[in-house]
């Protein structure tokens, strides 16, 4: 139940972040000292292996307005930012990183924006500390999801952003075992209502990123399933695109056997490629149908977005 008395819930998802936990924790109680703002700030332990569930909570026994949360297993960023937002009761709810890139001094920015008419505001900034490959990766993918979801080109997608109450549970009430954050807030408000703000976004001091190019893939592969039509449309295209081909092929042959009845049907190896090549396109096709069929089952059955093993709230 909501706390009508609670202005700001901070949610953090947290995976193998013990070293900057206390920093992280201590710069925000100065931030919303300084605002002078009740609040509350969540922690979700996406199952991290190192030890900071520990840390987690030696922090509940000596500081106030926080909540602790632990997952039986490693569900992703986006299910572990879902655990939180259910048990956000702030008027607006914000979200940022565990790695101390995102600078909490630059939260009264999102608040300001927020204040300005919109429903979510995200922190816009370059992403620093990635290498090369990381950096090609994210912006690839962050144009992918702006095509995909129909979002303006203008807005920048960040998890360092400030949602109303409102918009969350909006996002909370949609089920999915395979949840994409701005896939759930473009369902939950219009993009009239979604704006930006310029923040600092410091490079990485401590640790290593955790997106890589499987984390990417994993991304992309629930994006394009779950959000759009997209493979199935691919797949369609490419059987009809392969059978003009074939269609024209066959005509060549037929005409080049009726101008030189000498010449002879395409031999063993053409035959073997072209086998393999309508092969390979339907075991394509088969493998992104059967992708969604296993979604399908596991929505209806045995589908979770996280299991909760310990909590202090």
């Amino acid at each position: 139940m909501k706390d009508d008395g609670l202005l700001f819930s901070v949610v953090i998802p947290v995976y193998n972040a013990e070293h900057t936990l206390t920093e992280l924790i201590n710069r925000l109680e100065n931030v919303f000292c300084d605002l002078n703002k009740s609040f509350e700030i969540i922690l979700v332990d996406d199952n991290s292996q190192d030890n900071s569930w520990n840390v987690l909570n030696d922090l509940y026994q000596k500081k106030e307005n926080l909540k602790i949360i632990h997952l039986a297993r490693n569900f992703g960023q986006h299910n572990a930012t879902l655990c939180g937002f259910k048990y956000a009761n702030g008027d607006y709810i914000i979200t940022l990183d565990d790695d101390l890139q995102h600078p909490p001094e630059e939260i009264p920015k999102l608040i300001e924006r927020i204040n300005s008419g919109f429903n979510v505001v995200y922190g816009r900034y370059e992403p620093k500390n990635f290498n090369w490959v990381a950096n090609i990766l994210s912006k690839v993918f962050q144009n992918r999801i702006h095509k995909l979801l129909n979002i303006p080109c203008n807005i920048f997608l960040s998890s360092f952003g400030i949602y109303k109450h409102s918009v969350v549970q909006n996002m909370i009430a949609i089920k999915s075992s395979y949840p994409f954050i701005y896939g759930l807030v473009i369902q939950s408000t219009t993009s009239k209502k979604i704006g930006n703000v310029d923040v600092i976004h410091h490079e990485r001091n401590i640790g290593k990123t955790n997106y890589g190019i499987i984390k990417y893939f994993k991304y992309s592969l629930n994006l394009f399933i779950n959000y759009s039509s997209w493979p199935l449309l691919l797949v369609s295209y490419i059987g009809i695109l392969t059978s003009i081909i074939s269609i024209f092929f066959s005509l060549w042959i037929i005409y080049k056997k009726i101008v030189d009845p000498s010449y002879g049907l395409m031999g063993w190896n053409s035959l073997i490629v072209a086998v393999t090549f309508i092969g390979g396109l339907l075991l394509l096709s088969m493998g992104i149908i059967g992708e969604y069929l296993r979604r399908i089952l596991m929505e209806t059955s045995y589908g979770q977005q996280y299991v909760i093993e310990e909590m202090e709230l």
